[in-house]
């Protein structure tokens, strides 16, 4: 019996981490064999698990991690239940950051030494609840990435390790648009088609609001990114397709939120994204309506443009931004 789990990480490229059932049961001998690729991942493994009551002793069970020499159906990974055998697709694999190449190998070895199967339960925000999601898929939810990141990390790790491990608060976090008025307003711009906005002293709190007339076509992808150099968050906008939310990692592009809503929210198309840093968090609005929060980020800079393939389109436009801090 075999199952695949899909996943949005990368663009709107669909992986795939496979699991294959072994009905003879028991280890392929107690061989520790882990390509060094991979070892730091298996020690971390080792390691979370000890934080949470499981002594895991590979030399006990065996284990073998490789590369594959064949192909795996357009999955990144497989794993052998039961056998305790990981293949991982070596293209794939190095198109990941460090932290989604470990989110990659603990939900291989959540199979295979866990014994844990695929869970598509899902919070109100259509985020998943475990790391462990999989075939089978309703719908789009193919397409919806695991948020392996920031201060969502640590349930995602508890509930690999106990499938009892309470629902975290963020899982049905709401936030109001409303906030309170601005102490300084410093930054104002109007009827641009694209802008790259740097920053030296924003520190505290702050809202930055951006309007725009969304191009509706296909072909036309619209991205906004702010926070840090080095490591900032993305909204991008694909017509006809949906949105995504994402941390930019190590120059790599790591989605952590889909929506296919793209015509409509608060009945009406795209028009306006707004960023809040405050309570904790990075709360994202658009059109007026939460969608979704992340770890705070400093804000270096502020950039949005709208590409068509590697050319940029400049008959966007962008009706007004603003940058306002709070106390």
């Amino acid at each position: 019996m075999e199952s695949f789990h899909k996943f949005l990480i990368l663009g709107f490229i669909a992986l795939i981490l496979s699991c294959s059932e072994d009905s003879s049961g028991g280890a392929e001998g107690a061989v520790y064999d882990v390509d060094p690729v991979f070892e730091p991942y298996v020690r971390e493994f080792i390691a979370e698990g000890g934080k949470r009551g499981h002594n895991i002793d590979f030399n006990d069970t065996g284990l073998k991690v490789e590369f594959s020499d064949f192909p795996l159906n357009g999955a990144a990974g497989l794993c052998t239940l039961r056998r305790h055998h990981v293949v991982i697709d070596k293209a794939n694999w190095f198109r990941f950051s460090e932290r989604f190449r470990a989110y990659l190998l603990f939900h291989e070895l959540g199979h295979c030494e866990l014994d844990r199967l695929h869970k598509n339960d899902q919070f109100s925000d259509q985020t998943w609840k475990s790391i462990m999601r999989g075939d089978p898929f309703n719908g789009i939810q193919n397409r919806l990435p695991v948020p392996y990141y920031g201060f969502r990390k640590d349930h995602y790790l508890d509930e690999l390790f106990d499938t009892n491990t309470p629902a975290p608060s963020w899982g049905e976090r709401k936030f109001a648009f409303q906030l309170s008025n601005p102490s300084v307003v410093t930054d104002t711009l109007f009827d641009i088609n694209r802008f790259n906005q740097n920053y030296s002293n924003v520190t505290g709190n702050y809202e930055f609001d951006i309007r725009f007339d969304l191009i509706d076509d296909n072909s036309i992808t619209t991205r906004l990114e702010w926070g840090a150099l080095g490591e900032n968050y993305y909204l991008e906008i694909f017509p006809g397709w949906g949105y995504t939310i994402g941390v930019n990692l190590e120059g790599l592009s790591n989605n952590l939120y889909y929506n296919n809503n793209i015509n409509f929210v608060n009945d009406r198309k795209i028009d306006r994204i707004t960023v809040r840093n405050h309570d904790g968090f990075d709360q994202i609005f658009i059109n007026e309506e939460f969608i979704f929060h992340i770890d705070p980020s400093k804000l270096d800079y502020v950039k949005m443009t709208a590409m068509d393939g590697s050319q940029i389109n400049n008959d966007f436009s962008i009706e007004s931004y603003s940058l306002e801090l709070f106390e």
